[in-house]
């Protein structure tokens, strides 16, 4: 392992002898941006904070390990792979996830952000079908005209630096401030028009002009704030994104992977594809097509066959005395309370390949307090949604050999 970070141990007494370490208490701080500038670019649906995949890959791997993170969402664990000295693999079966991981495992410079921008003519008239009924109560209709105009530039050449700026202007489509290309709305999910039209309605405002390129600008310095060194781009140079499902990586090896930090799906809680229409339009990305590959599952039952699916593929691919760390939490279900972590342990428990299988080593309890912002999705402490994130450790051992007889 690398360097471990110490734990006070506190005895999770919810489990009668569950056959494993179960820590509870503040594993890492509460504090809100606390590390490197990029991981702020956007925000993403039901991603964690980079404190955790900086505290696994610390406690569980060492440099120049390979770190895979099947489910990318905003590419936390990647990006804090590679600060962190190791090499990352990311996959997700959405690719607007891929597209956003890339970016930031590719970062360039503020300098070929503003020279980039100054070649576009965000002027040019466009055609404005479909802005009337979709996008006039977030956009006025010549900063609606200033993002076509971009979206378009950025769709004639797949290079670092137009990647760099999708990701950025993906981060200012909707939010609540004058930062953002929107009048007021939420900033982690693109609500439907409708709903948008309310809220214009309940505070009295209008869509005003707001200039595309300064916000794209200003958002990339702050998100370029603290640098790179040189070691970065040279361990960046090892990575692998792909759009794949985590219950099939054929793109990657048996054998091969050093560490696995994710978080996958909880039940039927975020709908990911309606969650970010607005960032689909933008990336030139037909949600429609990901409705069979985005995984839903509406029953537990639905999700224990999803989890085993992938809990399977992950030893496969995981080498011998290797981790995988799996994000879960408890989530409210029929008014019935379910901790995640337990079903990930027995789910592992019963899974094995030829000479390998899992041990759970421990579970880790980082008890938090949520913010205003996911009081705003009505996930109250202490009554629905995830309380905590429950770490399942799995340790990727040998199968004990026949004894002689």
């Amino acid at each position: 392992m690398g360097r471990t970070p110490k734990l006070k141990v506190v005895e999770d007494k919810n489990l009668d002898n569950p056959g494993y370490p179960r820590i509870v208490g503040e594993l890492w701080t509460a504090k809100q941006r606390q590390l490197h500038s990029l991981h702020y670019a956007i925000s993403y649906r039901g991603s964690f904070k980079p404190e955790l995949p900086d505290f696994c890959i610390r406690r569980y791997s060492r440099k120049g390990d390979v770190v895979l993170d099947p489910f990318s969402g905003r590419g936390t664990t990647a990006l804090q792979a590679n600060l962190l000295g190791r090499v990352a693999w990311a996959a997700d079966v959405n690719p607007l996830s891929v597209l956003i991981t890339q970016a930031k495992l590719n970062p360039v410079g503020l300098d070929e952000v503003v020279l980039r921008l100054n070649e576009i003519d965000f002027r040019r008239p466009i055609d404005l079908e479909g802005y009337q009924e979709l996008f006039s109560p977030f956009y006025h209709p010549d900063t609606f005209r200033e993002l076509v105009n971009l979206k378009k530039f950025l769709e004639r050449e797949n290079d670092a630096v137009n990647n760099f700026i999708k990701l950025l202007a993906l981060s200012r489509l909707h939010g609540h401030s004058p930062g953002f290309f929107s009048v007021y709305s939420f900033p982690q999910i693109s609500i439907p028009p409708e709903s948008q039209r309310l809220i214009n309605l309940k505070r009295s405002q209008v869509p005003e002009y707001r200039s595309v390129a300064p916000r794209i600008i200003k958002k990339a310095a702050q998100s370029l704030r603290d640098g790179f060194t040189s070691n970065f781009f040279d361990i960046a140079s090892a990575n692998r994104t792909e759009v794949s499902d985590a219950r099939k990586m054929d793109w990657i090896p048996s054998d091969s992977i050093d560490l696995i930090v994710t978080s996958p799906p909880f039940l039927d809680k975020v709908d990911y594809l309606a969650d970010n229409w607005l960032e689909f339009w933008f990336s030139g990305i037909s949600p429609k097509k990901l409705k069979k590959t985005c995984v839903m599952t509406p029953t537990l039952e639905d999700w224990q066959t999803f989890i085993s699916g992938v809990l399977k593929e992950s030893l496969r691919v995981l080498k011998k005395h290797s981790y995988a760390v799996i994000e879960v939490g408890e989530v409210e279900k029929n008014g019935k309370i379910i901790l995640l972590d337990e079903e990930v342990a027995q789910a592992a428990r019963d899974i094995s390949l030829p000479g390998k299988r899992f041990v759970v080593e421990e579970v880790l309890i980082n008890q938090q307090k949520f913010t205003k912002l996911a009081n705003c999705f009505k996930v109250d402490n202490n009554s629905k949604g995830t309380n905590t994130n429950r770490l399942v450790v799995l340790k990727c051992v040998g199968k004990p050999g026949r004894k002689k007889s």
